[in-house]
């Protein structure tokens, strides 16, 4: 029997928005004179950067963070504007699994360092005075269970996270994540699958979605990818070497206290870019990955909101900018 692709922890996801019928009515009509085609880009891009941060820390391939047995990666990136450095470190280490169900730990480390201008705050804000501009860790410590049976014959995969996430000064919050994906296909070649998921504690305004799993090998070296945040044509020249042209939905997000009088003690920082790229990885032995990659990040949303709740008080502005990164992961 074959065994589909995302069994072994590699899989994509691309998602569909779920609204209720008011959300419906209003989006109707925001956008009734606006061409059905951007309608439709517009909606599915917002819908992969609110399921993106949440997804954050998912990785898909060979490191996925939480999808793998053990997994330590080690990631810093550079990017030529506002939101310029960030370096990432990451765990995932299995702590139980059967034939039906595994058990994972996850932990992550996250720094990005901040310089706005005077005018790229909205509603007359200054970055310095909030203390906005600076470097602001973010820890996150959690778990992800994944179970695996049959629904109605099919293959069918359902997926469990949470995360404690921490800032400057201390514990945060609890968010976290359910999805279930059921294989319409799975092939030597093909692998489709949908499902539903769900976002906990989330800032974003869409909670739900519909996943849409796709993967198409055209041959042993050339393969179509669709993620929830990544999509990409990829190229394997040989086992130990991939080049990838494509895009994914990059996310960066840090606590801070503004110390400002209209603003909550501790606001969230969320900075969600749509990133054309170009990557290349290098596989060394059997466990160790290399990883470089770079193109332009474009801003979808540059916002602050509260610690929790979906109030926005206010955006930053951010201009497309070329961004190089680099990575290196040990994987079992």
């Amino acid at each position: 029997m074959y065994i589909p692709h995302y069994w072994q922890g590699n899989y994509t996801l691309t998602i569909i928005p779920v609204f209720n019928g008011n959300t419906i009515k209003s989006e109707r009509n925001r956008y009734y004179n606006m061409p059905k085609r951007v309608i439709a880009t517009t909606m599915y891009l917002f819908s992969l950067a609110s399921f993106a941060q949440t997804q954050s820390d998912v990785k898909t391939g060979e490191d996925g963070y939480g999808m793998v047995k053990t997994n330590i990666c080690i990631q810093t990136n550079h990017i030529w504007g506002a939101v310029r450095d960030d370096f990432g470190a990451r765990v995932s280490y299995e702590a139980y699994k059967n034939k039906w169900l595994t058990v994972s730990a996850n932990t992550r480390y996250n720094s990005v360092k901040v310089d706005f201008d005077e005018s790229d705050l909205s509603d007359g804000y200054s970055p310095k005075t909030l203390g906005l501009n600076d470097i602001h860790i973010m820890t996150k410590l959690g778990a992800t269970a994944t179970a695996r049976t049959k629904l109605f014959g099919k293959p069918f995969m359902g997926m469990v996270m949470s995360d404690t996430e921490w800032g400057d000064g201390g514990f945060e919050r609890i968010s976290g994540m359910i999805m279930g994906i059921i294989m319409l296909k799975a092939n030597r070649y093909t692998t489709l699958g949908i499902g539903p998921l769900v976002m906990i504690n989330t800032t974003s305004k869409i909670p739900a979605f519909l996943v849409f799993m796709y993967r198409h090998k055209f041959n042993g070296k050339l393969a179509l990818n669709l993620y929830g945040n990544v999509f990409g044509l990829d190229y394997n020249p040989n086992k130990n070497n991939l080049l990838s042209v494509g895009a994914d939905i990059d996310v960066k997000a840090f606590y801070f206290k503004p110390n400002h009088e209209y603003l909550p003690e501790i606001c969230r920082f969320t900075y969600t870019s749509f990133r054309p790229m170009v990557k290349y990885r290098r596989r060394w032995g059997q466990n160790f990955y290399i990883e470089a990659q770079g193109g332009v990040a474009i801003k979808m949303s540059c916002r602050v909101n509260g610690k929790n709740g979906t109030k926005k008080y206010f955006d930053c502005n951010q201009k497309p900018a070329p961004f190089l990164q680099a990575g290196i992961s040990y994987s079992l």
